[in-house]
């Protein structure tokens, strides 16, 4: 899958926080992510973040928003903080032909590759 890759270490990713479940169109997204480096050696990982509008069912299954490399010494742990700006949250409207920021629920994934299983998410409501 996108973003696997061959590593000296591992890495495990806690539950995110720090975010705000609703929103207005047009604020950013704020999320902190806390990652470990589990191995016995010093790494770096990229953190990926995917959104997905759950009402559109024709558009992607998730799109890649944004992304952060980090490095870590062993058995460290840390905070990532990684902030989604509005423009991240644009899809494609049929209804105008043009791509806009709609109301709704989205699923934000988080993980060090595209798999799903190796994903974490939650979910945040635009309003």
């Amino acid at each position: 899958p996108f973003g696997h890759g061959l590593s000296y270490t591992t890495f495990s990713y806690g539950t995110a926080k720090g975010y705000s479940k609703q929103i207005n169109i047009g604020e950013e997204l704020s999320i902190t992510i806390p990652l470990k480096n589990k191995g016995k050696m010093d790494g770096e990982e990229v953190i990926q973040v995917y959104i997905r509008r759950t009402a559109d069912k024709e558009g992607p299954n998730k799109s890649l928003k944004s992304f952060k490399r980090v490095s870590m010494k062993a058995g460290e742990k840390k905070d990532v903080q990684i902030v989604l700006p509005s423009e991240a949250f644009e899809c494609f409207d049929t209804s105008s032909n043009a791509m806009r920021i709609l109301p709704g629920m989205y699923e934000i994934y988080y993980g060090g590759s595209s798999d799903d299983k190796a994903l974490k998410s939650f979910v945040v409501t635009l309003h």
